[in-house]
């Protein structure tokens, strides 16, 4: 950036000194012609904005060896780079190109830089001067006049130069090996390659793509007349100029306008060598003339009164060579890019017009069009339009010539000729067709077929379309296309025929509807005389004997013999058909008297007229069950393998039929076995019902019966050893004759037995009945007061410690007194019992709250419970047989009440009917107090397989420390809690000791039970 700086600023300032030693300038005098103007252009139009600072300092140096004030060097300095970046700024504005082949960048030159940008400069410029009194005011204009035509011409004569070379450089690659000759021979080859080629040297271009040989020959040709070309022009343009411009011109010679002599060589430069040789053109030619001007030579000086005069005739005939030059080059250059892209074009458009053709024959289009200017309008009759129409010329394309079966370009393309070519049976239809569009404007798309020279047919689609008054019509060979789109019909129908008989097979179990529609449908499709299935295997039809085939389904045409009905009665024949159709798939005649039959088939053809047949076996398993025959009455007929293979397709169909018939059959001889038997095992069922209803029966009399004899002798003896006990010691020992430690043993014996017996009794009557409770609100505390006292004689005997930790404010329970009681004794007592001697017992309650979610069904359990109020309200009585039924069980004296409270047989009344229409089965979370009670010990523990079924009836583990009693005690404990809505668990640990414990409802939480 530096180095190219430094540059500009030594150019600008050498290239001032050149003019103002070169045009004897002192002082403040402007310069005519001041080239820095376009160097400092080229350079911001080369370097970008970037290279101001140069513009600026070599104004600086240039004006400080003048001895010009600083004010004045300033304000030069601004101007003169202000006036190169306006111009810049212009040009860019513009879309300036530095090629300068193209008007617009000419005459944007012009306009931009030479007339406005100078125009600005000059004013600040001479201002300035003015101002800070370098120059007088009187002298302003003139001054100002001078300095705008000298940057102008400045601008004019050097910027072209400078970005010509610029160009120049940079489109040639200079070689180190090459010698200066060569570089300069290869410069002006490169330079050549752009000018524009005459009708001789294009023969010789096209000719060099020939041979090598005669490539390389004629390019030395190329070469040497092209160079002797540029010499007679640069030597006749030097000589011209140097005689006019620079010798001393007599008065009388310059009185003609001699100086425009060089003027047909710049014309000359512009046309064959574009702009670069023209902008070289008149740059020679206008510094030869500036030159003769300073040395006092030339026409200007000649024919001019003073030098003022003579300055200003060389600067109009300077721009006006530029201009014209400048103008006449990019004319050319344009012209030239307008060739090259008309050929261009024209190349392209051969291409496509190839690639056109050779798409048209690969897909087998043709078009043809006419233009319907050709039709002028007439009052003549239709006739005389249509003479008209058939002699027209229209245009064909040469794949439509061939189409039609015509050499390209071999006839003349009319209407009357290509109806030549069209089927007879067509022409009316193509001809109609052709002659709406035509006269009518009415587009049209037809297929129809066309016959060619051999007498071979093909099938042609047409489709024209009318635009902007033409016609244009494509025909493409869609023969090919038409066969298969035939063929796919074909197999449609196929198709369509198969899928519709295999439907009803499977919609319907009628053999007889079925094999009738199939014949139907089979000679439909065929388009044949009859279609019929014959039966040739007996086994299952029902044929009389000696028969041993039948004809059971036809279709036939009006004209030709049933044959429906027809029978075979040869077994000799019969086996001759299966050993064929065992041999071969298919039986194909196309012409039955062209063929030896034996006399029973030939008379069978002969009676019913079948002169073409086309048979098919019908095969169940590997037996031949029957035939699907088609035949043709008429005449022969040649069959086709799509019609084989359908009629394949349909016998195995038929075989599908045939074997669902006899699966119906079977499937009702399986529903009529069936049948019996499920009215068997329903009988069976029943007897096992009532042999298992007997025996509950006979269970629960056994269970009244044994807890009946159990309980009285064991009540008896109970009753009669308490009264020995109670008797003075004595009277016990006068009438006693055992101690009274036995009797003690013989009283806890019994008192055992029958709490063994209550807990069956109870146990029983919980599954029968449920558990009947009387709920009233509880004080905790003093209940298991009232336990604990009962148990210490048991305490102290196992030596066993009880702590109770109950909180004086234990809010009460709502709870059945005796059955609470019986829970807290069976939890303490097995503590006490089945844990070594010395064991530590801890009874606690306390309050919890238990966050929950009522959903419609527990919301209904109070009421399926026999332990609710309201559900002892309606529970029924007991029966007269002493058995209780269950809640759900109703009977006519409680009617009313479950009619009263809208219930079902269940028993149950929605708690919340008004939500749950709103929010399903999920009622609101309620929070929920309950009194949670816990006995725990630092006993031997209980197995973790033993908890699991803790709580059921009757557990028994020899390997455990609990007794048989024990099932019973926890079983009738959980039924008592949970009937009173509370839950009941134990945690333990082998070795750890045991924690049993239970939750009941509060009686300030909220109550689950439904009060009335």
């Amino acid at each position: 950036m530096l180095l190219y700086t430094g540059i500009l600023a030594l150019a600008y300032f050498v290239t001032g000194k050149l003019a103002v030693s070169m045009l004897g300038l002192v002082k403040a005098e402007p310069s005519p012609v001041w080239p820095p103007a376009g160097i400092a252009l080229a350079a911001l139009l080369l370097q970008g904005r970037r290279m101001w600072p140069g513009i600026v300092l070599g104004s600086v140096l240039l004006n400080s060896t003048g001895g010009i004030p600083s004010a004045v060097i300033v304000t030069s300095a601004f101007s003169v780079t202000l006036q190169a970046l306006a111009g810049e700024a212009l040009l860019r504005e513009s879309g300036f190109s530095t090629k300068l082949d193209r008007l617009r960048d000419v005459l944007a030159l012009v306009a931009g830089a030479v007339i406005g940008s100078t125009l600005v400069g000059s004013i600040l410029g001479n201002l300035g001067t003015c101002i800070f009194g370098w120059a007088q005011w009187s002298n302003f204009s003139r001054n100002w006049w001078t300095t705008w035509l000298g940057d102008g011409m400045g601008i004019l004569l050097v910027t072209p130069v400078l970005l010509t070379l610029n160009h120049a450089v940079n489109s040639f690659k200079f070689s180190l090996k090459k010698t200066i000759i060569s570089t300069f021979i290869e410069l002006f080859k490169r330079q050549n390659n752009q000018l524009s080629i005459t009708n001789s040297q294009l023969k010789i271009a096209n000719r060099r793509h020939t041979f090598p040989a005669t490539e390389n020959r004629y390019n030395l040709i190329f070469l040497i007349v092209n160079y002797s070309e540029i010499a007679l022009w640069l030597t006749l343009l030097l000589s011209v100029s140097w005689l006019f411009f620079c010798s001393k011109t007599q008065a009388a010679i310059a009185q003609y306008p001699l100086e425009y002599l060089p003027f047909p060589l710049i014309v000359w430069a512009a046309l064959r060598f574009q702009p670069a040789g023209a902008i070289f053109a008149y740059s020679i030619v206008s510094y030869i003339a500036i030159w003769g001007a300073v040395q006092g030579g030339g026409p200007f000086l000649a024919k001019s009164d003073n030098l003022k005069q003579a300055v200003l005739f060389l600067q109009a005939f300077t721009g006006t060579i530029a201009l014209v030059a400048l103008m006449l080059a990019a004319a050319v250059a344009e012209r030239q890019q307008a060739l090259v892209e008309v050929r261009r074009t024209a190349a392209m458009l051969r291409d496509r017009e190839a690639s056109l053709a050779n798409a048209q024959r690969i897909a087998q289009l043709g078009n043809w069009d006419l233009n319907c200017a050709a039709l002028t309008a007439t009052d003549n009759c239709q006739e005389s339009a249509e003479h008209r129409i058939s002699n027209i010329e229209l245009r064909w394309s040469n794949e439509l010539y061939r189409l039609l079966g015509f050499a390209p370009g071999t006839v003349k393309p009319t209407p009357e000729v290509f109806l030549q070519a069209v089927h007879p049976e067509d022409r009316e239809l193509v001809a109609r067709s052709q002659r709406q569009a035509m006269l009518e404007r009415k587009a049209y798309c037809i297929n129809y077929r066309i016959v060619l020279a051999d007498g071979s047919e093909r099938t042609v689609c047409e489709q024209s379309a009318i635009e902007s008054g033409a016609i244009a019509a494509t025909v493409q060979d869609v023969t090919e296309r038409h066969r298969t789109e035939t063929a796919l019909r074909a197999s449609s129908d196929r198709d369509r025929l198969l899928s519709e008989i295999a439907l009803r097979i499977r919609n319907s179990l009628d053999l007889e509807e079925i094999l009738n529609t199939t014949v139907a449908e089979v000679r439909q499709f065929f388009k044949a005389d009859r279609a019929f299935i014959g039966i040739v295997d007996a086994d299952g039809v029902n044929l009389p004997n000696p028969v041993y085939g039948k004809v059971v389904a036809e279709s036939v045409g009006a004209q030709c013999r049933s044959l429906l009905g027809w029978v075979l009665a040869d077994e000799n024949h019969l086996e001759s058909q299966k050993t064929f159709y065992a041999n071969n798939r298919v039986r194909t005649i196309s012409d039955t008297a062209s063929v030896q039959l034996s006399v029973p088939i030939a008379q069978l053809y002969s009676d019913y007229q079948i002169r073409a047949t086309l048979n098919v076996p019908i095969v169940l398993g590997d037996e031949l069950f029957g035939i699907l025959a088609v035949n043709q009455c008429s005449g022969p007929r040649q069959w086709q393998e799509f019609e084989i293979d359908l009629l394949e397709k349909l016998a195995t169909q038929v075989a599908i039929a045939l074997q669902q018939a006899q699966l119906l059959q079977q499937v009702k001889a399986l529903n009529a076995n069936l049948e019996s038997q499920v009215e068997e095992r329903t009988r069976q069922l029943q007897q096992k019902m009532h042999e298992l209803q007997e025996s509950n029966r006979l269970k629960d009399l056994f269970l009244h019966a044994v807890s009946h004899n159990l309980r009285t002798p064991v009540m008896g003896m109970l009753i009669l050893l308490k009264n020995l006990l109670n008797k003075s010691a004595s009277d016990s020992l006068q009438d006693v004759p055992v101690s009274r430690s036995i009797l003690e043993r013989i009283v806890q014996g019994s008192e055992h037995q029958l709490t063994m017996v209550n807990s069956l009794l109870d146990a029983h009557a919980s599954e029968v009945k449920g558990i009947v409770l009387n709920t009233v609100p509880l004080h905790l505390p003093s209940l298991a007061s009232a336990i604990v006292a009962d148990l210490e004689p048991m305490l102290a005997k196992n030596q066993a410690t009880l702590t109770q930790e109950i909180p004086t404010d234990l809010p009460q329970v709502k709870a059945d007194s005796k059955h609470l009681q019986r829970v807290l004794e069976n939890l303490l007592t097995n503590a006490i019992k089945h844990n070594p001697p010395g064991v530590n017992i801890t009874f606690k309650a306390e309050v919890i709250e238990v966050e929950t979610v009522l959903t419609y069904e527990e919301n209904l359990q109070p009421l399926t419970s026999p332990n609710n109020p309201l559900a002892r309200c309606i529970a029924n009585r007991i029966s007269a047989a002493g058995d209780r039924p269950r809640i759900g069980e109703t009977t006519q004296k409680n009617q009313e009440t479950l009619a009263k409270f809208n219930l079902d047989g269940s028993g149950k009344m929605p708690r919340y009917q008004g939500q749950i229409a709103n929010i399903g089965s999920k009622l609101p979370g309620v929070t929920v107090k309950m009194v949670r009670c816990t006995v725990t010990d630092n006993g031997v523990g209980i197995s973790a397989k033993h908890r699991e079924s803790l709580f059921e009836l009757y557990v028994h583990d020899p390997n455990s420390r609990q007794l048989t009693g024990l099932g019973l005690g926890l079983y009738l404990s959980k039924q008592i809690i949970k009937a009173h809505g509370g839950e009941i668990g134990v945690e333990s640990t082998p070795g750890g000791g045991s924690t049993f414990w239970f939750s009941l409802p509060a009686v300030n939480s909220d109550d689950r039970s439904l009060s009335i």
